[in-house]
């Protein structure tokens, strides 16, 4: 299973307009759980550079392609608000890395 970590930095006057941007999104994009499940929905912090956003999700089986094409769209709205940045970074869990290494993960 791939996990996507999406962050956001955005300036701390435009917080107002992230936020009714965020909600459009999910209004016009409603979770699908046959694509991806959210683990985090949502976490904010101030930085010294202004806010720092960010979410993870779990990519469900065959279905990489298609949680891109969602997020891409969404990243393009978001992309009309000055400043605003974006990165999403993809992770393997560890029981999919540690046999790489010849390692086997244990239960937790």
């Amino acid at each position: 299973m791939v996990m996507v970590v999406s962050t956001s930095w955005f300036p701390t006057s435009k917080s107002s307009e992230v936020g009714k941007k965020y909600l459009e999104i999910l209004k016009q994009f409603p979770q699908d759980k046959t694509i991806s499940k959210i683990i985090v929905p949502v976490g904010v912090r101030t930085t010294t550079d202004g806010m720092k956003a960010f979410s993870i999700s779990e990519i469900k089986e065959g279905k990489l392609k298609e949680f891109m094409d969602i997020a891409y769209k969404q990243i393009l709205i978001y992309s009309e608000i000055e400043g605003y940045k974006t990165e999403m970074e993809f992770f393997m869990s560890g029981a999919e890395a540690l046999p790489l290494v010849g390692l086997e993960m244990p239960d937790l």
